[in-house]
């Protein structure tokens, strides 16, 4: 027995030195077994890449660095390339539109418009200057936010220009005097509403536009789920 253990030591003896430095006695070194890495010297052990630490998630951009991202100047022409996608497929075209066509017919209905809060809503969403649905859609709107803006200000000066030439004959001032409103009056008024109307729509979405972008660049990131 004493025998026979000290054979197997010797055997494995030999296929140690075989595996770390080549074959004995002129024996093919591709006969001699493999060996399991532990029991291989460290130095001839082959090294693994440690697996890459996990990447740590972005913090929260600095407020002046946020500042600068998001006023960053406006691409006008790429602005203007995607307006009919931002129009069919974001909620900055029809979110803003479905509001001015619902108050704009609940002002022609004579009923509805007695209502003070039609009333107020139409104050508030149709006359000039629409500051309420120009921020609104410029909110809404992927990019373009002061497109969509001047976009939806006019959309609602034209609504309310015709919710005044319709329903409006006579004008009641605070002092009580009643007088006759003229078409040449309604034209100037119209006139003045479609050109200054656009103009703080484009003002209040650009603004709108850049508070939307400043809030994404402040909001730290969240760390992508683990999983279990």
């Amino acid at each position: 027995m004493a025998r026979a253990k000290k054979t197997e030591r010797a055997e494995a003896r030999r296929r140690y030195r075989e595996a770390t430095t080549g074959p004995v006695n002129g024996e093919d070194a591709g006969e001699a077994p493999e060996l399991p890495a532990a029991a291989l010297p460290r130095g001839s052990r082959e090294r693994r890449p440690a697996s890459a630490a996990p990447a740590a998630a972005p913090g929260r951009t600095s407020f002046l660095g946020s500042l600068r991202t998001a006023g960053g100047p406006a691409d006008i022409p790429a602005d203007l390339r995607a307006l009919p996608s931002i129009i069919l497929h974001s909620r900055a075209g029809w979110v803003p539109g479905l509001v001015i066509a619902a108050t704009a017919a609940a002002l022609f209905v004579p009923s509805l418009a007695s209502n003070q809060l039609v009333v107020l809503a139409g104050n508030v969403v149709l006359q000039p200057p629409p500051m309420i649905i120009a921020f609104l859609a410029g909110m809404l709107a992927p990019r373009g936010g002061w497109l969509m803006g001047g976009l939806m200000s006019l959309l609602a000066g034209i609504a309310y220009v015709l919710v005044v030439t319709v329903n409006t004959d006579v004008l009641v001032t605070p002092l009580a005097f009643t007088y006759v409103v003229s078409s040449a009056q309604k034209l100037a008024y119209a006139q003045n509403v479609l050109v200054t109307a656009p103009l703080f729509g484009i003002a209040v979405g650009a603004f709108a536009g850049f508070y939307r972008r400043f809030l994404n660049l402040s909001a730290p990131q969240r760390e992508p789920s683990r999983r279990r």
